[in-house]
């Protein structure tokens, strides 16, 4: 998944949200405003680029799956499955669409 500056700010101010409501603290709604508009004029990007689960999957040799798969959040395991259910649909189509042309 690529992301754009936009989605960083809106990530960004997401986890300010939840910061200050889980320390119940609010500000005027005119004050998110111009912070959002501010950090919209810098090219915001996490330290760390987010891991590409499925590409991993891909090198890891057969022995190893389990124990890799076992240290993914479980956001990743979500998306890990996603990724593979999307792979095996798109594997079964080509199958079919192979089978339709020899008949």
């Amino acid at each position: 998944m690529e992301f754009t500056t936009k989605d960083y700010v809106a990530q960004v101010m997401d986890e300010w949200y939840l910061a200050m409501a889980s320390n119940n603290v609010a500000v005027q709604p005119k004050a998110s405003t111009l912070l959002g508009m501010l950090l919209a004029n810098y090219d915001i990007k996490p330290k760390q680029e987010p891991r590409n689960i499925w590409d991993e999957f891909l090198t890891i040799p057969g022995g190893c799956v389990a124990s890799w798969f076992d240290s993914l959040t479980e956001d990743q395991k979500i998306e890990f499955d996603k990724q593979r259910q999307e792979n095996r649909c798109s594997h079964d189509q080509s199958i079919d669409t192979k089978s339709l042309l020899k008949g």
